[in-house]
């Protein structure tokens, strides 16, 4: 086994143990596990209604450090929230909408990142026609790695990227894109991060944009492909490595992950550079989104 590899092993094989996967039947190279935790729908035509809904399920805001959520998408939001004139209530509805679809696409990162470490800790990678060998590959793909798997710094690489994102970061900045739910790319496009394409056809034109530009904001199909696709972003973009290698060395360290130096790694996310980063930092401190660390889904329970 050469050195790096040793190293690679040195770093890795700890977290598998600490998550009980070194024991992992790996061997049936032909299957693959389910990753996508199902949901179920809400449909709340008003604010008032997704209140009582969430009374209903037991469903209160702030939650218990440790609290298990239910495992619902509220999608679309309220038309009506951006007019809940009691800020608690309406920051209170934004943040319990969103967390369980957070929390169910962080499942699925971590899912997904212990059975890759998993595979990579093994003699061998599985055989080149097995469907574990084409996931590898279109791991390479999906976060933008350059390289070849068998390579150790390709897997480090990818090791890197494919991660969780603090539940503090991710609610902070849906709120701040989306202004609580009420911007109109929120509203009409169910784009709560910003997100631009410049594929025509595909996004709402901003009002303010300069004549001779050519992007537009991405329009997404439920609110739960805009949190994937904001995470894809942050765990494949260029822009965002310092975060990676900030996330990285926390988890080489065996500590939790911290949104509010996270948030450091989100400089060129806004034109608005450290002035945004501020202000998120502030959001995540204000509404004391740092609790939620421990929150998980209830996936035992009948919604």
């Amino acid at each position: 086994m050469n050195i790096k590899k040793v190293i690679f092993l040195a770093l890795f094989l700890p977290v598998l143990g600490m998550l009980g996967y070194i024991g992992w039947n790996l061997t049936k190279d032909h299957t693959l596990p389910e990753w996508d935790l199902p949901l179920a729908p809400v449909n709340a035509s008003s604010a008032r209604i997704l209140d009582g809904t969430f009374r209903k399920l037991d469903y209160h805001w702030p939650l218990a450090a440790n609290a298990e959520v239910p495992p619902i998408m509220v999608d679309p939001l309220p038309a009506d929230l951006g007019e809940v004139t009691a800020v608690k209530l309406k920051k209170s509805l934004f943040f319990r909408a969103l967390l369980p679809m957070v929390l169910a696409e962080n499942a699925k990162l971590n899912e997904q990142r212990r059975f890759l470490l998993a595979l990579f800790a093994r003699n061998e990678l599985p055989a080149k026609e097995s469907e574990k060998h084409q996931w590898l590959e279109e791991q390479l793909v999906h976060y933008r790695v350059k390289g070849d798997i068998k390579d150790e710094t390709t897997r480090a690489e990818l090791a890197r990227r494919l991660d969780e994102i603090p539940v503090a970061l991710v609610l902070a900045q849906a709120a701040n894109e989306s202004a609580w739910g009420s911007s109109r790319f929120a509203r009409e496009a169910k784009n709560l991060f910003g997100e631009w394409t410049y594929k025509e056809g595909e996004g709402l034109i901003p009002e303010e944009r300069t004549e001779g530009e050519g992007h537009s904001v991405r329009i997404f199909p439920t609110l739960r492909d805009s949190v994937k696709s904001y995470m894809n972003n942050i765990n494949s973009g260029r822009a965002y490595e310092a975060l990676r290698v900030m996330r990285e060395e926390m988890r080489n360290n065996q500590r939790p992950l911290e949104a509010l130096k996270l948030a450091d790694g989100l400089l060129l996310y806004s034109e608005r550079g450290e002035e945004y980063v501020e202000e998120i930092k502030k959001m995540i401190r204000s509404n004391r989104l740092n609790t939620l660390r421990e929150v998980t889904l209830n996936l035992e329970r009948d919604t």
